[in-house]
C-alpha cells in the first residue's frame, strides 16, 4: 500500500503483531495510542507513534490524515469499557468521514463495540470478531483484510 496504515492500539497485544507484520510487509505504520510508555517499550524504532484520546476526535486527525487504512485493534482496559469503545469508533469513523482524511481509507475493526457504526459508516470495511483466535491468528486477519476487500 502507497499510504501509511494506521494501527489504533498498536501498543497493545494484538496491535503490536498487527504493527509488526505490516511493518515486516514493508508498510509505513503510524500507531496510535493513549500510552508514550507502552509505545517506548513494544514498538519496532521504525513505528511513528502518535498519542491521541479516542474520545478527543481532534486528537486523531493528523495521524490519521492520508491513511489508506485503519486497523482499530483496541483492547477494552479499566479506562476503556464497552461504552467508551464504541464511542472511540464512532469518533474515528466521524473523522475519517469528515474530509478531515482525503479518500476513502479501508477501515478493520477488531472487535464487536461499535460493528453497526462501522457497516453504515460507508467505509470500505472488515470486521474481525475475536472469538477463540488466538492473538497470532485475529492479527493476521486484521493484515489479510488490509489487503483484501473480501474478507
Amino acid at each position: 500500500m502507497k499510504s501509511p496504515i494506521a494501527v489504533i492500539g498498536g501498543t497493545g497485544s494484538v496491535g503490536r503483531l498487527v504493527t509488526r507484520e505490516l511493518m515486516a510487509r514493508g508498510e509505513t505504520i503510524r500507531v496510535i495510542g493513549r500510552s508514550t510508555l507502552r509505545a517506548h517499550r513494544h514498538l519496532p524504532p521504525l513505528a511513528q507513534y502518535f498519542l491521541a484520546d479516542l474520545r478527543r476526535p481532534e486528537t486523531l486527525r493528523t495521524p490519521l490524515h492520508g491513511c489508506g487504512a485503519v486497523v482499530y485493534a483496541v483492547e477494552p482496559g479499566p479506562d476503556a469499557p464497552g461504552d467508551s469503545m464504541e464511542t472511540g469508533v464512532v469518533n474515528t469513523l466521524d473523522v475519517l468521514r469528515s474530509g478531515a482524511v482525503p479518500g476513502r481509507p479501508r477501515f478493520v475493526l477488531l472487535s464487536r463495540a461499535g460493528e453497526a457504526a462501522v457497516r453504515a459508516s460507508g467505509l470500505p470495511c472488515t470486521v474481525v470478531r475475536p472469538g477463540r483466535l488466538t492473538g497470532q491468528d485475529l492479527a493476521e486477519a486484521c493484515v489479510e483484510a488490509v489487503y483484501n476487500p473480501a474478507v
